[in-house]
């Protein structure tokens, strides 16, 4: 509808005019489905006020009768709003009922091949709330791409060499060593058991690091045996910890409901890396300096960036040209490739891109992007320390669901363990999730558990009472009968109200509704139903804007829309829920099967499971 009232304007517009015509959703539903500030645009070039040049529109608009458009206002200081008649409502109904889990997806990446890199633990470390940032966005965005009409490839790049590597394996061939111990012996432990081990392997050698010299130089020694494979000890230790690590990964990836086509280890980028490296030295985009290999970013107006260090050791820049040349090869051609990563490596990606798409222009240029979403910290109290007190990921879920738990053990609600984990999950991602990518969050996990506010157990709940609605009050091959020919009276500033007239109601197709639609048909018609009609009408526009904020979403790689629009749906869901009986008329009826399939489309879209009942 937005193109169509953008085409009426133009025929409206009796002067050569080349700016953009904009028509929006107005910030209150009283002002309308749409609202354009072309008057106050066209004001100077009619030298006259907004106001009367959006009554002048106004009237002409009038004159060409779309079906479509039931009345225009025009408000100070100009706006031109448009009301829909309630067949477009209708209408939308319809096609919610008809594309179900399709109703939001577009073609704006149709026949597109989109790589999204995310998630990005590292093996040896936990994973900590940090992570579960990343991962929450890189979900939402395979989602929204997938639902844009792209080949999704999803992608995870994890640090399993390097010195905190070099630490843990050091910590453990001393163990090894002393107690005699064996690497497969450990595999018997559980797997939280043996990250637990890890865990301790690192503190105790990132503290040799620092405090005994014969120890540093052993672990910079160890550093050099994974990266060149010299040590058949050292090895078996580092493969096993890559492996236990993952294992444990996997858990929670599996628990977020997240996967990946392939996870890329930094130790395979290596040659590929010396490669592209040497290559950049032949064709001067890569120059030596004091021993080291780096790229002058001053002629482009960026930083100079070290890609090979003077030790002869490949850094995170120079590691990232193997990697890409990987994943731009690995699945075929690619169009675009989001790199997911926080704030903090803008400079890293503005080089490693440039430095990639001179070394091959057709094969990079313009198709990598940098989504650098902001850091997360705690509400209340600190995140992490140099001492390795962490937040963990999976800790933040595991408080999530035994809070959840006692909620429901409390209202003794019957849910299963399942269930529980369910609303957990979703509680922390939608906390995660309703802030913008690019804002710092604090994250507070009793905000995040509340069953009242903007929050994923509020959303959740709000679709588990439409379905409920639906399931008591929907009969088994029975239909009622539709309000299709409801009007509106035109919404003022002064009353506010609207008036609804039943047309059908001779259609009786059982004695359960023919009460319900004999008192639509004999009531007195100047009746003052603008209650129920004003919350029907605004909940019905917030459903047809579900298309456009997927979109929006989309384009600008920020799940918080549809967070924000989920959360605006449900409270005016709830508030048409509590005013206007809904057995009382198919519409409403249609209203909240609509309303259940948008709720169940957005959720999903931000990795969101919905329960049936709550």
């Amino acid at each position: 509808m937005e193109l169509v009232l953008t085409q009426l304007l133009k025929q409206v517009i009796d002067i050569e005019y080349h700016e953009k015509i904009q028509v929006m959703y107005p910030v209150r539903f009283e002002y309308g489905d749409f609202s354009s500030t072309i008057a106050l645009q066209l004001a100077k070039v009619y030298k006259k006020s907004p106001m009367e040049v959006a009554g002048d529109l106004r009237d002409k608009l009038l004159t060409l009768s779309h079906k479509d458009i039931d009345h225009i206002e025009v408000v100070n200081p100009g706006y031109i709003n448009f009301y829909f008649s309630t067949d477009v409502y209708e209408r939308e109904l319809k096609r919610i009922s008809k594309e179900k889990d399709k109703y939001g997806s577009n073609i704006q990446y149709k026949g597109k091949r989109v790589m999204v890199e995310y998630g990005h633990p590292n093996p040896f470390k936990v994973m900590h709330i940090g992570h579960l940032r990343n991962f929450c966005i890189g979900e939402s965005l395979t989602r929204l791409f997938e639902q844009a009409g792209a080949f999704v490839i999803r992608t995870n790049y994890q640090g399993d060499v390097g010195m905190h590597v070099a630490k843990t394996v050091w910590a453990i061939l001393r163990k090894v060593k002393s107690e005699k111990a064996k690497v497969k012996e450990m595999e018997e432990l559980s797997i939280d058991e043996r990250v637990a081990f890890l865990g301790k392997a690192y503190a105790e050698g990132a503290k040799a690091f620092e405090e005994d010299d014969k120890a540093k130089h052993e672990i910079q020694d160890i550093n050099g045996a994974i990266y060149n494979k010299t040590d058949a000890q050292v090895l078996e230790i580092w493969r096993a910890g890559v492996h236990w690590s993952l294992e444990k990964f996997h858990q929670i990836y599996s628990r977020l409901d997240t996967h990946f086509d392939r996870e890329y280890m930094e130790s395979e980028t290596i040659d590929k890396a010396f490669m592209k490296v040497n290559e950049g030295l032949k064709k001067g985009i890569l120059t030596k300096s004091k021993g080291a290999v780096i790229f002058d970013g001053t002629p482009y107006g960026l930083d100079t960036r070290v890609f090979l260090n003077s030790q002869g050791f490949l850094t995170y820049e120079g590691k990232e040209l193997g990697l890409a040349q990987m994943e731009f090869s690995d699945f075929g051609h690619v169009d675009k490739c989001i790199h997911n990563v926080a704030v903090e490596q803008v400079s890293f990606f503005a080089v490693t891109f440039k430095v990639e798409e001179l070394l091959d222009g057709p094969l990079f240029k313009g198709k990598q992007y940098h989504n650098a979403y902001e850091f997360v910290g705690l509400k209340k109290g600190k995140m992490s320390s140099r001492k390795g007190k962490i937040v963990t990921a999976e800790s933040i879920l595991d408080e999530a669901q035994e809070k959840i738990r006692t909620i429901v053990g409390e209202n003794k609600m019957s849910l299963t363990e399942k269930d529980i984990d369910a609303i957990a999950v979703g509680a922390v991602k939608y906390s995660y999730l309703k802030m913008s990518p690019f804002k710092y969050l604090a994250f507070d996990l009793d905000e995040s558990l509340s069953f009242s506010g903007d929050s994923g157990p509020y959303i959740q709940y709000t679709y588990a009472r439409a379905k409920s609605v639906l399931k008591k009050f929907k009969i088994k091959n029975k239909v009622l009968p539709s309000l299709r020919g409801v009007h509106l009276r035109r919404m003022t500033k002064q009353s506010n109200t609207c008036s609804v007239i039943a047309r059908n109601a001779e259609t009786k197709q059982s004695n359960q509704w023919r009460d319900c639609f004999s008192r639509y048909k004999n009531r007195d018609r100047n009746d003052n139903l603008s209650d129920l009609n004003k919350h029907e009408i605004a909940l019905a526009r917030q459903l047809m804007r579900f298309p456009e904020t997927v979109m929006r979403a989309t384009r600008e790689y920020s799940p918080h829309y549809i967070a924000t629009y989920l959360n605006d749906c449900a409270q005016l869901f709830n508030t048409f829920y509590n005013t206007c009986p809904i057995r009382e008329s198919k519409m409403r009826l249609d209203i909240t099967e609509a309303t259940a399939r948008v709720i169940k489309n957005g959720l999903h879209l931000l990795g969101i499971e919905t329960l049936e009942r709550m």
